[in-house]
């Protein structure tokens, strides 16, 4: 017996949805920041996640950032690494000086732009694309254009130098 055939569902004409956008700028909302302990193939691992909800249709897209395993010994691969990790979160608007007190809440709902790239694989992802993101800017909508910043006149009488 099908799974579904009780409930009287045909499949046969449904397309399954598609889940990659192009690559090109999207505007973006932050909609969860967490660490991940370790996954199944790398039980001693440890990331931070950063989900951005993408486009019109809010879909999910992840960043990775690989944490260092011995935070006093670093080596200079988990160095650079870490490096990656504060130039995202400077890109989101942290100051540096407040990249180790920067708590989830601080960065869920932040809004702006970034792009996705697709590139191929390497190693044993060999013939698999990947999408990643760069160019992360934090920001007001795009959506809506904003008004010109007023200048003040300036004439010889304003100006005390002239």
């Amino acid at each position: 017996m099908a799974l579904l055939e009780d409930y009287g569902i045909d499949t046969s004409d449904i397309e399954a949805p598609s889940y990659d956008l192009e690559d090109g700028i999207y505007e973006f909302e932050v909609g969860d920041v967490y660490v991940k302990q370790g996954s199944q193939a790398y039980p001693d691992r440890s990331w931070v996640i950063m989900e951005y909800l993408v486009g019109d249709t809010g879909i999910k897209k992840s960043e990775l950032f690989e944490l260092p395993q011995d935070p006093e010994n670093l080596t200079d691969r988990e160095r650079t690494k870490l490096g990656y990790y504060v130039a995202r979160l400077m890109d989101l608007g942290v100051a540096r000086d407040e990249v180790n007190s920067v708590d989830r809440d601080d960065l869920i709902g932040l809004r702006g732009t970034l792009q996705l790239y697709s590139s191929a694989g390497k190693g044993k992802n060999a013939g698999k694309m990947f999408q990643n993101i760069k160019n992360v800017k934090v920001g007001k909508s795009s959506g809506a254009p904003q008004p010109a910043q007023k200048k003040a006149r300036q004439t010889a009488a304003d100006n005390p130098f002239a």
